[in-house]
């Protein structure tokens, strides 16, 4: 197929308006009306790559032409923006520390093996912080082990999450003592990076999962669940959903942390809240 530069190709509404609702009916994911022009800029290199003249024809292909969604992934890949740091929204993990993970520590379970999920974990901060705070918090307490699945829907993120290196701006919220016990300091052609160190890093281990479509069969259920700002992006009755299918994965009593802007769907009567959007997985009747 023969490249075709295409940097004068229009995205009209309706072209627009087909692309984002396929991208919708298969994440979940809505675009506002004014994503339009971010459309238009950043699809254009994939009609370039696919020699594709017009945002129609592309849109045509996206949609009847990529029956293993591999063209889909891509796109969703392009037109998302994937917000992260470590330690963001740092109440969370203060939570785990204080609360969560003592009240875990001082149970009798014969399973000594803590579980999280960071269920839309982006290039892998989150994930990584979760591990940082439960090997500082575990020091001492022989015996336990932990287990964070990191997942995302978009495979790129993932890629970088799974090499564990990070810019100095992209870990600089974190504290220098920690940054020294979990991270390696690049040098020579790799001054300025950070690698998460090895003990740190086999704690995680990362999946893609779409939250609106089946999820792997879990080997255990989970201690504490991280869908901080994800929420927010889903229709009323895919955020029942998604939360609901949350309380089926984790334990009585376990944690679900949602973003600042977030809470757990009207009707959804499996939580308690607790402050600054914890919510606590209630034991199931009877």
């Amino acid at each position: 197929m023969n490249v075709v530069c295409a940097p004068t190709a229009e995205l009209s509404v309706r072209d627009f308006n087909r692309i984002r609702e396929h991208l919708h009916r298969w994440t979940g994911v809505r675009f506002e009306d004014k994503k339009l022009t971010l459309f238009r800029s950043r699809l254009a290199k994939r009609l370039r790559i696919l020699g594709i003249k017009s945002y129609t024809q592309y849109a045509d292909f996206l949609i009847k032409h990529d029956p293993d969604h591999t063209e889909l992934g891509i796109a969703l890949n392009l037109v998302t923006t994937n917000l992260t740091s470590f330690f963001r929204e740092a109440h969370h993990f203060d939570y785990l520390t204080q609360t969560a993970i003592p009240e875990i520590l001082a149970t009798a379970r014969r399973e000594r093996t803590i579980h999280l999920w960071s269920s839309a974990c982006s290039t892998g901060a989150e994930p990584y912080t979760l591990a940082i705070v439960l090997r500082e918090a575990l020091a001492g307490h022989a015996g336990w082990q932990v287990e964070i699945l990191g997942s995302d829907i978009n495979t790129e993120v993932l890629a970088h999450a799974e090499r564990g290196i990070y810019s100095a701006e992209e870990v600089r919220g974190v504290p220098d003592n920690l940054l020294r016990r979990h991270f390696q300091r690049g040098t020579g052609t790799h001054a300025g990076e950070y690698r998460v160190r090895p003990d740190t890093r086999q704690m995680v281990r990362f999946r893609q999962i779409n939250l609106l479509r089946p999820w792997p069969q879990f080997a255990a259920p989970f201690d504490c669940i991280f869908c901080r700002n994800v929420l927010i992006y889903f229709s009323p009755e895919d955020q029942r959903n998604v939360v609901t299918a949350f309380a089926g994965t984790l334990r009585p009593g376990g944690i679900l942390m949602l973003g600042h802007s977030e809470n757990v769907p009207t009707g959804v009567e499996l939580f308690e809240r607790l402050p600054k959007t914890v919510f606590r997985r209630k034991a199931p009747a009877g």
